[in-house]
């Protein structure tokens, strides 16, 4: 029987992801950004956007993350960094 394909976070993992989505909707929100101009933005879908917002554990992309940071005008680390 082939591997399943559905992923399977760690408690870590999943936390991690929920941090960088708290941190894009944090800058976003400063910038006064709906979702939607941000997608826009970011050449992302909205429901990228809100997906990686949501509580629900997303997982994203390296380039996502440089799109979105250069959308919000801020560095990628930015959204990285927790502490």
């Amino acid at each position: 029987m082939p591997p399943s394909k559905s992923k399977s976070y760690t408690a870590e993992e999943k936390q991690f992801l929920r941090n960088i989505g708290f941190k894009i909707q944090f800058f976003r929100k400063q910038q006064g950004l709906s979702q939607n101009e941000l997608a826009e933005k970011s050449d992302l879908s909205y429901t990228t956007i809100s997906h990686l917002e949501s509580t629900a554990v997303y997982g994203v992309s390296i380039i996502s993350i440089f799109r979105i940071a250069q959308a919000l005008d801020v560095d990628p680390s930015q959204l990285l960094t927790f502490k």
